[in-house]
């Protein structure tokens, strides 16, 4: 989730008896229509929740079922003309039955209402490639279909759909006559009456059009040229070609729907021709041409840019040339076939070296750049070609000898799920908190970077008054054999740090939804703590940096381990929050690892590569020193040079599912996905990164949802 909504309940000092609850009574049809019926009843002392059976067989057999929270519903999508039966029972909000059910009633259906043939179809005009036709509504028809035609047999019928009582029919030939009929349809198409008597209607003879006069031509720049002609009567288009060589092999074409217009696309200090014609609306040559009128367009204003170079990795190439003075941006283009037949072009504004991502190992590219202004229109001739091979793949790195496995998992705050959301994968914590559990132990990581393990009591039964989230999260890991253990137990910075009500502030290290857990088999912890991160004056829940220094089992190494959430906010002001917030982290680490131990940071920084002006919380965290193994940074699609992780699975995803069967992720299985989860490291080998999720056959999320968020994992090397 986007942010977390902490909950606490106060401890109660009695256990009450469960109440009890009445069968639902006075329950009654208040309306019908042919497809619905309306009922109502008298409200039970405390039920929640009610169903309501459906059926029209004796046996049941076609029983249909219902929830509701309020004591009247509306059952929809019936058979008309049908009667069925309804009855009512309580049940409790996950679906547990509380009361039997009521004695049931009976309502029908009404019968389909009558629909007349539309009368009154007519033709109210006519031009030279369309008909205009009305007719007289007919009731309780939503939709009409009117069809087209203008052989005997029907042959060459058109079908158009309407929603009003009149039409234009478009796109006719002109000079024909044409038959129309109409009929009454339902939203889907189905047939409603019979077709109308046809009418016949005769398109008009095409108009006669003078060629066009008066054409003038001038450069405007090196690359464009102001064309203009005198306007001709009911023209609805024109067409103007221009052309360098003597026989036309050159040609461009421009379409305008006025007299004047810019040509852009022109080559500089070069003599074009011009002339012009009449189209019709679908582009048909009306006229002949007008005689032709000569330009000439100037030199380039900028120099082609000098000293363009490039060098290569696998994945990537990268560029740099000299400057131009005053240029105002640069256009690369880069292809694989040395006629740049193929080429595809990226613009840049304000630097003179990029880096091309996304290419494949062993592969010639061809590289050309040249100066454009801020519209992209050239300014000067590209560069000579420059071709570069990328180099081919590494050879595959020994495995890592003790790989430590670190994660990132928010798990969405127990109460983040509305009892309305009508998204059937928005479970509530006691629907998801089982693939919660499976999701961790099918990684098993090390350590484990949580987010939205709410502190706050479960609102639920059985542990009201008792267990938090990230509570309840441990104890269900260690009853499955997953012996994790958390830096902190604490809920609250209070003295009683049980509950806030009545907070007299102690620091107990505690962090709201933000918590480590590790494994005591793979990692001992040597001293961890928390940091209150900054906040606005909008309320919102506290957020922290949980933090720890650690010591790795298998090697004895020791390294700092971070996890936070930063503001979730878009209103003004928290891009500069969440800037803040990073800053202060990198303080708490610069002064709680004065050893300079190896790091890993954790989190949900709610801030992504396409957010404006710019991912700041990444940026203030990598110019720090730490690097992202997945090199996904601002406004690129692709690794960057600098990406770390040797194994990718599944980066393409992006880390915020939102709880959409059809991921949301990058269409190119090479390329990064958006991610607002990230694991951070200071120098080190990453083996092995991963984006956990659960896809079928057809790369769609299978199963239940854990969370609204995918739990990454990366195996690391301690240096």
């Amino acid at each position: 989730m986007a942010g977390t909504s902490a909950h606490a309940l106060s401890p109660g000092v009695a256990t009450e008896a469960a109440p009890a609850f009445a069968v639902p009574v006075g329950l009654k049809s208040t309306a019908q229509t042919d497809t619905s019926v309306s009922l109502s009843w008298v409200k039970s002392a405390n039920v929640p929740r009610y169903r309501v059976q459906v059926y029209s067989k004796a046996d049941m057999s076609d029983s249909l079922y219902f929830r509701f929270t309020d004591s009247a519903a509306e059952i929809k999508n019936l058979l008309k003309s049908t009667t069925y039966k309804f009855r009512v029972r309580g049940i409790a909000d996950d679906g547990t039955t509380l009361t039997g059910y009521s004695a049931p009633v009976s309502a029908t259906t009404a019968a389909a209402p009558a629909f007349a043939v539309p009368v009154g179809l007519k033709s109210t005009g006519q031009t030279d490639t369309s008909v205009s036709l009305s007719w007289v509504k007919s009731a309780n028809v939503p939709r009409y279909r009117v069809q087209v035609y203008s052989k005997a047999d029907m042959s060459d019928s058109l079908y158009f759909r309407f929603t009003d009582s009149a039409a234009e029919i478009r796109n006719l030939v002109k000079s024909t006559t044409y038959k129309f009929r109409v009929r009454g349809i339902a939203d889907d198409g189905t047939s409603l009456t019979g077709y109308s008597a046809p009418v016949s209607a005769t398109t008009a003879a095409a108009p006669a059009f003078a060629v066009p006069g008066g054409l003038k031509a001038s450069a405007t720049s090196h690359s464009s040229a102001k064309v203009s002609w005198n306007p001709v009567a009911n023209a609805v288009g024109y067409r103007v070609q221009t052309f360098s060589k003597a026989d036309m092999s050159d040609s461009g074409f421009t379409r305008f729907t006025a007299s004047s217009g810019t040509i852009n696309g022109l080559k500089p200090e070069t003599t074009y021709f011009a002339r012009v014609r009449v189209i019709g609306a679908a582009g048909e040559n009306v006229t002949s041409y007008s005689p032709t009128v000569t330009f000439t367009t100037p030199v380039d204003p900028y120099p082609t840019p000098t000293g363009f170079s490039a060098t290569s990795t696998h994945r990537t190439v990268n560029l740099k040339w000299n400057a131009v003075p005053n240029a105002p941006g640069y256009r690369v283009a880069v292809a694989s076939r040395p006629d740049m037949s193929d080429a595809t072009w990226r613009r840049y504004a304000g630097i003179t070296a990029t880096e091309t991502r996304g290419l494949n190992p062993s592969t010639t590219y061809y590289f050309r750049v040249r100066v454009i202004d801020g519209a992209g229109v050239s300014l000067s001739a590209y560069t000579p070609v420059l071709s570069i091979k990328t180099q081919p793949l590494p050879p595959a790195p020994a495995p890592l000898v003790s790989p430590l496995t670190v994660a990132s998992f928010n798990i969405m705050c127990a109460n983040c799920v509305s009892e309305d959301d009508e998204n059937p994968n928005a479970l509530s914590w006691a629907g998801r908190r089982g693939a919660v559990v499976n999701t961790i132990k099918s990684r098993m990581p090390d350590i484990l970077g949580v987010q939205e393990a709410s502190q706050g009591w479960l609102d639920e039964p059985g542990h009201i008054g008792g267990l938090s989230q990230f509570e309840d999260l441990l104890q269900r890991l260690k009853s499955s054999g997953a012996q994790y253990e958390l830096t902190n137990t604490q809920r609250n910075n209070c003295v009683n740090s049980t509950t806030p009500d009545g907070c007299v502030f102690q620091d107990r290290g505690a962090s709201q939804g933000t918590r480590i857990f590790y494994n005591p088999a793979a990692v001992q912890i040597i001293r961890s703590g928390s940091s209150a991160l900054p906040t606005s004056s909008v309320p919102e829940n506290r957020r922290y940096f949980a933090w720890a220094v650690v010591k790795q089992k298998s090697t004895g190494k020791t390294f700092f381990f971070g996890d936070t959430h930063l503001s979730s906010s878009k209103a003004a002001g928290f891009y500069e929050l969440r800037k803040k917030q990073a800053e202060a982290i990198v303080s708490v680490i610069r002064t709680q690892n004065t050893a300079g131990l190896p790091v890993v940071v954790t989190g949900d920084l709610n801030s992504s590569k396409w957010l404006e002006p710019s991912n700041a919380p990444y940026d203030v965290l990598t110019a720090a020193g730490l690097v992202d193994p997945l090199g996904n940074d601002y406004l690129q699609e692709f690794p960057s040079m600098g990406a770390t992780a040797e194994k990718r699975i599944n980066t393409y995803l992006n880390s915020w599912n939102g709880l959409g069967t059809v991921p949301r992720a990058n269409a190119n299985p090479a390329a990064n996905g958006t991610y607002i989860d990230y694991i951070l490291t200071s120098k080190m080998r990453v083996s092995q990164w991963e984006t956990v999720a659960n896809l079928d056959a057809n790369g769609n999320y299978t199963g239940v949802f854990p969370s609204d968020h995918n739990m990454v994992v990366a195996n690391v090397g301690l240096p």
